[in-house]
């Protein structure tokens, strides 16, 4: 499907709002090995639940397992995939040792290569399409005409439309792992880029706030543009948000692609857009998908939920405000007050106009407060009511189609539906009688009852050639015993891709020999090409998969943590493969008895973020960066801890922490990048 609407789900009942807001696949975790491990997530019970929910519905359920993952949890990452691979339409992976184990014993279970990965040039995209994955998540900071050229590769790619941006190129950030252990990596982050720094230079602080915390994005402007690009897959960010969120932002890009795919330009209703920003708001950008201004993808005020402005108070009298509204107020809303930094939240229980209580107002109002609210404060709707009401009862009007087709003859009867890819034929044994008045479109019309099911025949047609009568209890029992298994079917009907991979999966890829006492890399080479389209091909040291050669040392951003991507790497090089940044000692010391040619680093400065984004630009009003300040002067940022080195190359932004040194488990190469 080209352009496939992609919405978040952080438990069963977000899959089962996105698909009836007519999302046309849904992501979500199980409680294993996602990326988002501190909200619900979905047990084994709940994902056999909403797969069987989303294909009813002729959608799509993929799973994320997104982690980095330790050897000793490989065991369990096993038959977690058997489990997976009976019921899901595909797995969103970032370890290349998951990439791996499921290309080597699952050939035909569709594989996305998650954002996490960070793929953001050609070569890349030409090196996944060749190991066989079936659809790239790109990197949020790839601008639009790059996604067009990448899209010539003929690789499903998958690009985010809405919702929170990471300010680190995802999957190379540390900085959650240092602060204080929590691994975004492993599924942990604590999201330290909404906390406040102080930016400093030469020593001396020049502002405060939170410098890392970007506005979300949002293309509901754009959607066109990108809707022209033909991609595969138009995802939405959000599994932790609310249900009210995933209904109303469904809702919302549904419409804007139904009305491009109709050749219509209608734009979004308005209500509808103030129910969206009414579930979840911060400040928006465009996103670097549009190229938008350094000085405007990030923010200082929007780290949590805005709400929509909707009027200011007037008066302030014995526990009640005067409101002003400019937007419609209904009973039970969720509202904040704010004015010069002070906030209050309340849920609306009492709307008095004109002397009387209403339901809802679009006027000058009355509402009961509990804390004294000035003359001028702000009124924002933090929550609506009517979503929270509609979310019972709304469904997207339309999911799939099928074709019905009946044969009567005195003794056999035919009946047959074709749903989807579903083909369900029975045939039947009851004795007929001829018809006094054949009525074949009233038997038509009994067989077509769909007992509930969420599809519509749009081709119905009988053979009646005997003109015999057939009772309706007859039709009834028929019917019921065809959708039954239909239903079964349907429910159980997953997407399968058989993919050739090319790797050998053979333990003798392990090397047990190595040349080296000891590894050092310079800095330069380590970060400095991280975010390069390309360099040379074959690099004598690899930081892009496109680029290793027999001959090439891996980078610890592969994040090599588990034998498994130890097997993956052995089939591209012999020389070392650097273990992660995360790989803790006594991991690694377990893949140092497999394979004798790893590198530990044992000294090294660390690195913690990699950023589009420029704060010093930002802070100096560089429209589209390239100030020369970081070529003058010295940059960190501090917090109530620590302070921070900040690097800089070709106007992209490194963070670095301290300096590291640490033991080396024995058997592994002691790596320094100096």
């Amino acid at each position: 499907m080209i352009n496939e609407l992609l919405a978040p789900a952080g438990n069963l009942e977000a899959v089962k709002v996105a698909i009836r807001y007519g999302a046309d696949a849904v992501y979500c975790a199980g409680k294993r090995f996602g990326a988002r491990s501190f909200i619900n997530n979905l047990t084994d019970e709940e994902i056999v639940e909403a797969a069987r929910f989303c294909h009813l519905h002729g959608k799509k359920i993929y799973i994320t397992l997104n982690t980095l993952i330790y050897e000793d949890e490989f065991e369990d990452v096993k038959p977690y995939i058997d489990f997976l691979y009976r019921h899901v339409d595909a797995l969103i992976v970032q370890d290349f040792g998951v990439v791996h184990y499921l290309r080597s014993h699952y050939p035909d279970f569709p594989l996305h290569i998650s954002t996490q990965c960070s793929v953001h040039n050609l070569d890349d995209i030409r090196f996944l399409k060749s190991i066989g994955v079936n659809r790239v998540v790109l990197a949020r900071e790839l601008p639009l005409e790059d996604i067009r050229e990448l899209k010539k590769e003929g690789v499903d790619l998958e690009i985010f439309i809405h919702g929170a941006l990471c300010f680190c190129f995802s999957g190379m950030c540390y900085l959650s792992y240092y602060k204080g252990g929590r691994s975004g990596n492993r599924g942990s982050c604590a999201q330290p880029c909404r906390q406040e720094y102080s930016l400093l230079e030469d020593g001396l602080p020049l502002t405060k706030g939170a410098l890392f915390s970007m506005k979300d994005l949002n293309t509901i402007d754009h959607i066109h543009e990108l809707l022209s690009l033909g991609v595969t897959s138009l995802k939405i960010e959000g599994r932790a948000k609310s249900l009210e969120y995933v209904a109303s932002v469904t809702k919302v890009y549904r419409k804007l692609i139904d009305d491009f795919n109709a050749g219509k330009k209608e734009g979004v209703p308005k209500e509808m857009l103030l129910d969206l920003y009414a579930s979840y708001s911060r400040e928006k950008t465009k996103g670097y998908i549009f190229k938008e201004d350094n000085r405007d993808i990030t923010t200082n005020t929007t780290v949590k939920h805005q709400g929509v402005y909707i009027g200011k108070v007037v008066e302030y009298r014995n526990k009640q405000v005067k409101v002003k509204l400019v937007e419609e107020l209904s009973l039970l809303d969720g509202i904040r007050f704010v004015n010069n930094g002070k906030e209050y939240g309340y849920s609306v229980t009492r709307i008095i106009e004109n002397g009387n209580m209403v339901k809802s107002s679009r006027g000058i109002v009355y509402i009961d407060v509990e804390e004294k609210v000035l003359p001028g404060t702000k009124v924002y709707k933090t929550s609506s009511s009517k979503i929270a009401k509609e979310l019972k009862v709304y469904e997207y009007p339309f999911f799939q189609t099928g074709s019905l087709y009946v044969e009567l003859k005195e003794a056999r009867q035919v009946v047959e539906i074709d749903v989807g890819e579903i083909k369900v034929r029975r045939e039947f044994n009851e004795v007929l009688e001829k018809a006094k008045t054949v009525k074949d479109d009233a038997v038509l019309a009994q067989f077509s009852k769909n007992n509930g099911l969420p599809f519509l025949y749009k081709k119905t047609k009988i053979r009646n050639e005997e003109g015999l009568y057939i009772p309706i209890a007859t039709i009834n029992k028929m019917r019921s015993s065809l959708l039954e298994e239909v239903k079964e079917r349907l429910e159980t009907n997953v997407w399968r891709v058989y993919s050739p991979y090319p790797f050998n999966d053979d333990p003798s890829l392990f090397i047990h020999s190595n040349e080296r006492e000891s590894l050092v890399l310079p800095k330069k080479d380590v970060y400095g090409g991280l975010i390069d389209y390309g360099r040379l091909k074959k690099a004598p040291f690899a930081l892009h998969l496109g680029e290793i050669g027999k001959e090439s040392i891996v980078s610890p951003y592969f994040g090599i943590a588990n034998s498994e991507a130890i097997k993956f790497f052995r089939n591209l090089t012999y020389d070392t493969l650097i273990l992660s940044y995360e790989s803790t000692f006594e991991n690694s010391l377990k893949l140092g008895e497999l394979d004798s040619n790893l590198g530990y680093l044992e000294e090294y400065d660390e690195p913690l973020m990699v950023a589009k984004h420029c704060p010093v630009g930002k802070y100096y009003g560089a429209e589209n960066k390239g100030c020369g300040k970081c070529a003058k002067h010295h940059y960190e940022v501090k917090d109530n801890d620590r302070t921070y080195t900040l690097n800089f190359r070709n106007c992209y932004m490194f963070l670095e922490g301290k300096k590291v040194i640490r033991e080396v488990p024995k058997g592994l190469i002691p790596t320094k990048i100096v």
